[in-house]
């Protein structure tokens, strides 16, 4: 081999640009603290063996509502968002992932699954029978957290939002299906799998236990009523759903405040909702029509997601989507 042939082959190894030498230079030193961080530890990662490496987060930024991690990755790891991860016997759930400016590596913030959802399709129970892990978190804090009955009573009208992985079982959970958590029933009023791709968002509404619908020992609810009909074909009873369209902005910046409406005139709001899992924001003013919410001036908010659910007094419903960013 000549002299020419070793140095093109060397020079190929290190890079043939300035980029690709740099580029290089860090790819070796991710590695090199990669291999050696103190908290690298095994685990499955949707079931495959992988090791990953864990950064606390500090918990001012979710107000002590959930353990979230940071996870790192090297980039032929198969992590994306909605990927459960089996780390030191619980189950974590991948909500964000980080777009890096240099690709080194994949990093993205989890959440741990705080309860497991079982409910019937057809004539066995979700999940081989276990139901499916989840991210649970009360949302009666961002609603007036009841509803009117007749003229004058007020009824307890608890709301939790709810993420799973988006798979073609957790996709069968119908809008107004009903569903053990903690104890207690909830009926789903709204489902979200397009704002972060690989998680469904459902938000849910505090419903009665029946006894004679619910088998309370396993935590299924309707487990008494899946009928079949003539065919032989799982009767889920389909209603039309409608929608009312909330108008306003897809984006809303840091230290701002945003203002989303009601324009259809044939509709009153009586309940507006805030689904946010990183406390972005808080609710300004609030009638029949409008919403304000301020955004945190917080750069850690920065790529949350929030949505905003609206319940007309006719029980229609009505969502949507606004992404927190920069303000520059």
């Amino acid at each position: 081999m000549s002299y020419d042939s070793i140095f093109q082959k060397r020079m190929t190894a290190k890079g043939l640009s300035k980029y690709d030498r740099a580029m290089h230079r860090k790819s070796r030193s991710f590695n090199a603290w990669f291999q050696n961080a103190l908290s690298r530890e095994p685990v499955l990662i949707d079931g495959v063996s992988q090791y990953a490496v864990f950064q606390d987060q500090n918990q001012n930024n979710n107000k002590d509502l959930s353990d979230d991690k940071y996870v790192v990755v090297e980039n032929q790891s198969n992590l994306k968002v909605g990927s459960l991860i089996d780390w030191r016997e619980k189950k974590w759930m991948v909500f964000t992932e980080e777009n890096k400016t240099i690709p080194t590596h994949k990093q993205a913030k989890i959440k741990q699954s705080n309860g497991y959802i079982k409910w019937m399709i057809g004539d066995k129970v979700s999940g081989n029978g276990d139901g499916h892990p989840a991210f649970i978190q009360n949302q009666t804090l961002y609603t007036l957290g009841v509803s009117t009955s007749g003229n004058h009573s007020w009824i307890v009208n608890a709301k939790m939002m709810m993420y799973m992985q988006d798979n073609d079982e957790t996709r069968n959970l119908k809008i107004n299906q009903r569903i053990f958590i903690g104890g207690a029933v909830y009926q789903v009023m709204f489902k979200d799998y397009v704002s972060r791709r690989g998680l469904i968002n459902y938000l849910l509404e505090q419903d009665f236990i029946n006894s004679s619908r619910d088998n309370i020992e396993l935590g299924v609810a309707d487990y008494f009523t899946n009928e079949e009909d003539d065919d032989g074909i799982q009767n889920d009873n389909p209603t039309e759903v409608k929608e009312v369209v909330i108008s306003g902005p897809d984006k809303a910046k840091i230290g701002s405040v945003v203002e989303l409406n009601i324009d259809d005139t044939n509709y009153e709001v009586s309940e507006w909702t805030v689904a946010d899992t990183e406390s972005s924001v808080s609710i300004v003013d609030q009638d029949v029509k409008h919403i304000k919410v301020r955004v945190e001036n917080n750069f850690k908010k920065v790529g949350s997601i929030i949505t905003i659910i609206a319940k007309t007094k006719d029980g229609v419903i009505g969502s949507k989507t606004v992404k927190i960013t920069s303000p520059y």
